[in-house]
């Protein structure tokens, strides 16, 4: 048979362009090849993400909004030259380093007791912390259901105004219970006693340590609960409160230069994310108040250690200019000298405020500041002005001179000691009034709703997340598996030639679903529905079989596959239909007798079947029972399971059963057991002329399918040909089609009522 030959028998469709390369379809088909897994999967996904929704516990987040006045300088407004100066304007992003900074971020634990955790520990097990979650919001303790007043259920309330421990205590687990409506009882791990107490009232208890005694103190604010409700508390170090907060808190710019920064904050309880955030915010302000009050302090000691000297030598220098006056008998000057006398006082005073400035820039910053680089660069200025101006004054008279340095100096010093005294009065006042830079426009309330988990977050992910997981797990048992699914690539893999093409058939799903909705043997698909393209493929395979049967003295055919549920049955007994209806004597032998298929199609003769005739009990003619198809005869499995089946058919009874069939019938087909769980196909198969594998699209693997010819070819039996079955076309995208109508070629004959 040529390869021209062989490829008539098979369905036009188109390759796909590669055989390694996977297709979307591939992986798509692998899905619903696998969907009971993917399912399963999924559904354990968003199982979780449901269990997880309801039961995590709720996480809130509390908002502060704050304004940053970059521009500020105080609540009275300018100051003088040096205050401007010394007040260097921060960038935002160091306004958001300092909120994250321990100083702040310390004085809020301590103003909120945060170092210490408290939860209540007599929760019902499992659903306990779900019930007073959904009970928490009311201002009372939750009723016990079913009289459970050992539990706490809701609305339990421990308020700390004081609690310090050692810290060889951080850590550690104490428990305070409540013994009475305002009365507790505090614990330590072990069960003893470390104190009792009432509600308000500050206590003190020894701890032993390794470096002695300490003394704890205790004082319980508020206390909410039925008596018996414990509560854990467990304090650890303000170091690492510090950052497990900063974890939980985020600063961050609202928009861009906007000046506006939002402080959120995250907690497992709604009242304490607010109270935090809050207290937090409020640290902050008070830290930039203290920050501006203690530059304005700094610059008015600078100022007051000026003061006393300059004052000094404005006294000196007027007594020099009125001596000077008196000895030279000196009252007016010149036009051309006072206009000098100006500008040199003029730079002198610049020169020496820049000199102050620069003096207390130094003081701050190191001198590479671009601060200290600016004033620098001034001064150079100035002193080139004055060198300037110096060289004019040297062309006046001596005696013009010498005045015109003294009035000079009793001006400039007359300003500077008169601008500095302001200033300093100045800063005295802005000392005591400065408010900072910053307030806080939104102060944090209790939020009412959870802030995560949020559901449809939550089982969003878990179904993107399960149908990723589902869709690799599939891919990956579909590559483990390696189930065929192209028919060349099965001929290509069994090098065997490929004859017929099944496509799956929707009409014999239909037809089985009816059988065993009535409990009867289910009609032939190719007496049924005799244009169904599967049916069509089976013709072909008639058409060719004579190929496969050439140089043969007896025409007995063999149907067989790798394992169960490859469709053989349903492939030889419509085949043995299709035979009968062309004019052949058929006779279909069912030869599995561990697993019965073809009595679904016909029921078995009282008198027996194959496992009686093989045993004697019976003969072939007694056994072999008609159909309601002429010239189709079955001979059933045989009544019961015989206990040795492959020893029945290696008996010579076996042989001469065929011998005696094949003179009586034109075509004998076989439905065997399949290959690879039992050996009795490769029994039967040596008795065949014709032997077809049966492999089913997305079920039979490549190896299934190699170890298959293997073994019948170690058992000398060569297989004629393979019949691909389940395959859908449409399923890969191939372009499956005949060309023609399927009803059009049903011969009129076939579609006869024969009796």
């Amino acid at each position: 048979m040529n390869r021209s030959q062989l490829h008539a028998t098979i369905p036009n469709y188109q390759l796909p362009p590669s055989e390694d390369e996977v297709s979307p379809l591939d992986l798509w088909h692998n899905v619903t090849s696998n969907k009971r897994t993917f399912f399963y999967i999924l559904s354990a996904f968003v199982l979780l993400a449901l269990i997880y929704t309801v039961f995590a516990p709720p996480t809130y987040k509390a908002n502060v909004l704050i304004q940053v006045d970059q521009q500020q300088a105080s609540a009275l407004g300018a100051l003088s030259d040096v205050a401007s100066a010394l007040d260097m304007n921060k960038s935002l992003d160091g306004e958001l380093d300092i909120l994250n900074s321990r100083a702040v971020i310390g004085t809020a634990v301590s103003a909120t007791h945060a170092d210490t955790a408290i939860t209540v520990d007599n929760r019902f097990p499992l659903i306990g912390a779900l019930y007073a979650r959904l009970n928490d919001s009311t201002s009372t303790v939750a009723p016990a259901p079913l009289g459970l007043n050992s539990f706490a259920w809701g609305g339990e309330r421990l308020a700390l105004e004081k609690f310090v421990l050692p810290p060889s205590m951080y850590g550690k687990k104490l428990y305070l219970t409540i013994t009475s409506p305002d009365r507790w009882q505090l614990e330590a791990h072990d069960d003893t006693v470390l104190t009792q107490g009432r509600v308000g009232e500050m206590l003190s208890f020894p701890v032993q340590t390794d470096d002695g005694v300490f003394d704890a103190k205790i004082l319980v604010a508020a206390l909410t609960g039925r008596p018996g409700t414990r509560f854990e508390l467990v304090q650890v170090s303000e170091q690492t409160t510090i950052e497990t907060l900063r974890k939980q808190l985020k600063v961050e710019e609202t928009t861009k230069d906007s000046s506006m920064i939002q402080l959120s904050l995250k907690a497992l309880d709604p009242v304490f994310a607010a109270k935090f955030a809050n207290s937090l915010a409020r640290a902050y302000v008070a830290l930039n108040i203290s920050h501006r009050s203690e530059q304005a302090r700094l610059s008015l000691k600078f100022l007051s250690g000026k003061l006393p000297a300059l004052r000094s030598e404005l006294e000196s220098s007027e007594d020099r200019l009125n001596r000077y006056r008196i000895a030279t008998k000196t009252i007016d000057i010149e036009d051309q000298t006072e206009a000098l006398l100006t500008q040199s006082a003029a730079l002198v005073k610049q020169g020496t405020l820049v000199e102050l400035n620069l003096e207390a820039a130094k003081a701050q910053f190191n001198e590479f500041h671009p601060s200290v680089k600016a004033l620098q660069a001034q001064k150079a200025a100035i002193d080139a002005l004055e060198s300037n101006v110096s060289r004019e004054i040297q062309k006046l008279p001596s005696t013009q001179q010498d005045y015109l340095r003294l009035a000079r100096d009793v001006t400039v010093n007359t300003q500077l000691y008169t601008a500095l005294l302001s200033n300093a009065q100045q800063l005295e006042i802005a000392e005591a009034g400065t408010t900072g830079n910053v307030s806080v426009i939104d102060f944090a309330v209790p939020p009412e709703k959870a802030d995560w988990p949020k559901a449809p977050i939550v089982i969003g992910a878990g179904v993107v997340g399960g149908a990723l997981i589902a869709f690799i797990v599939v891919q990956l048992l579909a590559s483990l598996h390696g189930s065929l699914r192209d028919p060349l690539q099965v001929e290509r893999v069994a090098n065997v030639p490929l004859y017929a093409v099944v496509p799956t058939s929707k009409g014999q799903a239909t037809l089985v679903k009816a059988s065993r909705r009535k409990r009867q043997p289910a009609a032939l698909l190719a007496e049924s529905d005799p244009s169904d393209p599967s049916i069509e493929a089976l013709r072909s395979l008639r058409g060719t079989l004579k190929f496969a049967l050439v140089g043969t003295a007896s025409n007995v055919v063999l149907f067989t596959g790798a394992t169960q549920g490859l469709g053989k049955t349903f492939t030889s007994a419509n085949f043995s239909y299709l035979l009968a209806l062309n004019g052949e004597r058929v006779l279909l032998i069912d030869a599995d007798m561990r697993r019965s298929g073809l009595n679904e199609y016909f029921p078995g003769a009282k008198e027996g079947g194959l496992a009686e005739v093989l045993a004697g009990s019976v003969s072939l003619r007694d056994a072999t029972q008609k159909t309601g198809t002429d010239n189709l005869h079955v001979l059933s499995a045989g009544k019961r399971v015989p206990p040795n089946p492959s020893e029945l058919l290696e008996r010579p009874t076996f042989t001469e059963l065929l011998r005696e069939a094949n003179e009586e019938y034109d075509y004998v087909v076989i439905d065997s057991p399949p290959v690879l769980p039992v050996s009795d196909a490769v029994t039967i198969a040596q008795q065949c002329n014709a032997v077809f594998l049966v492999v089913r699209s997305d079920v039979t693997s490549a190896r299934q399918l190699t170890e298959t010819i293997n073994r019948l070819q170690r058992a000398r039996v060569t297989v004629s040909g393979l019949v691909f079955n389940g395959f859908s076309a449409t399923r890969y995208g191939y372009g499956y089609g005949y060309g023609y109508s399927a009803s059009s070629v049903v011969d009129r004959d076939e579609t006869r009522s024969v009796a």
